[in-house]
């Protein structure tokens, strides 16, 4: 199949066919049937040469907006229901066919295309992110490198540090402890111990003044636990009114630092991975061991988020427990 198979002459309207014989305009490169070219006399597509843009570029610039095929080898532009590159005649194999092929339009109507193992997202693996090749940072991040990628470009080329991360605003301790970030994830869960405090005092208080819940508790142990609990019964109740003061303030203190952690969680992995990226570079002896190390130290880890959570609530448990045991008798 020839390159021009398909398209039309501009002239008669007829389209080209393997057989046809084919000029093709010097100045241009609009194709025509000789038989019309020799009609004609000159080549009549006038509006690419006052521009100076050729008719191949045109051309394949409509047929990306279409939804055209890039060959993998040739990089030529063919129609979208071609099944073989029509200027090198090589196969498509699995391209833009693939499922497994990322599209990203781009301004203009053309579209980018990469694979969807590609942790670079298309882009060169050597680029410098700051002091770091994006290659490895790519590595390091693995999971949803589509998001985070072309965002650590952004945070680079422009120096902005806020972005919207909705996971980081609701759960900030398990989104760090996700991303392997303990030292986030530990300050998280102590903030957020912290602000529901005097919530969770006040909700103490409330149980150990319902006489149902009381004398359950007596029924089932054997014990008075009202006469058990008399010395953190009255230490809560003569706080209470502070209690209440700090809930309110407390809980919008929890929100305002959630609101941070939305806004800067993205920068905050940003950094955390440029950190341990160049930490891998700096004693990895080889590349080998350096991929190797960038898989282990980066990534994801669900069992984190279970960890996290154990933290959380055995430091929420840990406060109550104190507490018992300071006024217990």
């Amino acid at each position: 199949m020839g390159k021009f198979t398909g398209s039309q002459c501009i002239i008669c309207q007829n389209r080209f066919t393997d057989d046809d014989d084919i000029v093709v305009c010097p100045d241009c490169g609009t194709p025509y049937h000789r038989d019309c070219w020799a009609k004609q006399g000159h080549c009549i597509n006038s509006s690419l040469h006052a521009v100076g843009a050729s008719w191949s570029s045109i051309r394949q610039e409509q047929r990306l907006r279409a939804g055209g095929k890039v060959c993998p080898h040739c990089e030529y532009v063919n129609a979208p229901d071609a099944k073989k590159c029509e200027s090198c005649g090589g196969p498509f194999e699995t391209r833009e066919e693939s499922s497994e092929r990322i599209r990203i339009p781009l301004p203009g109507g053309a579209n980018a295309y990469f694979e969807a193992d590609d942790p670079c997202c298309g882009l060169p693996p050597d680029e410098k992110m700051e002091e770091e090749r994006l290659g490895d940072v790519a590595e390091f991040v693995r999971s949803n490198t589509l998001y985070y990628i072309p965002l650590f470009r952004r945070f680079r080329d422009t120096g902005r540090t806020i972005s919207l991360n909705l996971s980081a605003a609701l759960f900030p301790h398990l989104y760090f402890a996700y991303r392997k970030m303990w030292v986030w994830a530990l300050v998280s869960c102590l903030v957020l111990i912290v602000c529901g405090l005097p919530g969770m005092l006040l909700n103490m208080l409330t149980t150990l003044t319902t006489p149902d819940f009381m004398n359950s508790l007596s029924d089932l142990y054997g014990l008075d636990a009202t006469e058990m609990f008399a010395n953190l019964t009255a230490f809560l109740q003569a706080h209470e009114r502070l209690l209440n003061d700090l809930n309110v303030p407390m809980y919008l203190v929890g929100i305002a630092i959630r609101l941070m952690f939305c806004l800067f969680g993205n920068h905050l992995y940003y950094r955390f991975a440029l950190r341990k990226v160049g930490r891998i570079r700096t004693h990895a002896p080889n590349a080998t061991i350096r991929r190797k190390l960038l898989q282990v130290e980066g990534g994801t880890s669900f069992w984190n988020i279970v960890g996290c959570i154990a933290v959380y609530y055995g430091g929420v448990t840990a406060v109550s427990m104190i507490l018992t045991f300071l006024f217990i008798r």
